[in-house]
Formats: structure tokens, sequence, C-alpha cells
């Protein structure tokens, strides 16, 4: 007669402890992996949401740039410099207290200040050499925030002695806190007149 051999096996009960904690275990990794995936998702718009903030410009100039020489020296040169500045379409506002004027010709490299007051003087008052101030406003709240359909006039005060001469090239940076700088790349015309257009 033949021996018969015990068989060990699982039981309904024991299958079932078993696939109940492959479950939870499975449940567990993939929250952790999910969770780390949103976690670098949103990392990632962040870095592209700055990235794009960073690199984008939120000014434009608006008109021309004009250059005034009234009252210089002779030969007459460029002692300041007016233009408009406003917001690009879908741009952020600018709180021009933050922001660094920077000009730069064929023999001067100068940051430019702000004057005492943000906004100009009333004349005869006047900023002084390498000031900056806004000169005028349009749909303005009297902040000195550029927002959108905002449009500041700035004057930039160069030298009444080291100004620009006739045919010099200047660049004029504008870099705001937030966003790319803006710069301002024009020329002297040949002939000065008390006010120019700078091209």
């Amino acid at each position: 007669m033949k021996k018969i051999q015990k068989v060990e096996a699982f039981t309904g009960l024991e299958a079932a402890i078993v696939l109940i904690a492959f479950v939870v275990v499975a449940a567990v990794f993939s929250y952790v992996v999910l969770g780390a995936g949103f976690f670098t998702t949103q990392k990632a718009q962040q870095v592209v949401y700055s990235g794009v903030q960073q690199a984008s410009s939120n000014l434009i100039i608006i008109g021309e740039t004009y250059g005034d020489a009234e009252g210089s020296l002779n030969p007459p040169q460029i002692h300041a410099l007016y233009f408009s500045v406003g917001l690009a379409a879908g741009g952020s506002s600018v709180d021009l207290n933050k922001t660094v004027f920077t000009y730069q010709n064929r023999t001067v490299l100068r940051t430019i200040d702000f004057a005492s007051t943000i906004r100009c003087p009333v004349l005869p008052a006047q900023p002084g050499d390498y000031q900056w101030c806004i000169k005028s406003s349009q749909n303005d709240d009297g902040d000195a925030a550029l927002e959108r359909n905002e449009q500041f006039t700035i004057q930039v005060n160069l030298s009444m002695t080291q100004g620009l001469p006739p045919s010099e090239d200047f660049t004029l940076t504008i870099r705001p806190d937030i966003g790319a700088a803006l710069p301002i790349h024009k020329s002297a015309p040949g002939g000065l007149t008390v006010m120019n257009v700078l091209y």
C-alpha cells in the first residue's frame, strides 16, 4: 500500500491576506509615485512661468524719442531725452521705483538715478545731471507703477557739460525688477535744433 504524502497548500484565508498585502503595498507605492509626479509637474510649471516672465519685456516705447538741446553749450549737445512708455500686451505692471536706467555712449557709461521725487519737479526746478523723472502721464492713478492703459512720459537728464554730441549713438537701457530689459538705441541727428527726433 502506497504511503499518502501530505502537501501543504494555501487556504483561502491565507491567499486573501497575501493578496490584500500586495494591493496595499501597490496602492501606497502608486500614491508616492503620483505625488512625486504632481509635485515635479507643478515645479516645472513654476519654472516655465518664471522663465517666460523674466524673458519677456513688459515695457514698450510709444511714439518717438526726443532730444532737447535748448540752452546747451556751443557746439550744441543734447542734454535731455524724452520718450513715452507703456505696457506690452499682456504685460504685468512695472514699479518704476524699482527700475534701473543705464545710459551709455562712446565716452560715458552711467546709471541714471531718479530725481528727489519720481515725478518731475515743477518748473523752473529740474532734475539734476544724470537723473530721470516722470514728466507727464495718461490715465494715471497717481502712483509710480505703470499699469494697464497707463502711459508715462519719461524725462532723462544727461549733462549740460557732457551731453550727447551731434551724430552720436547712445543706448539707454531700462531694467524693471521683473521682466527683460528694454534697450533704447538711438542716434542724434547731425544738425541739432532745440528739440530733435532721435533715430
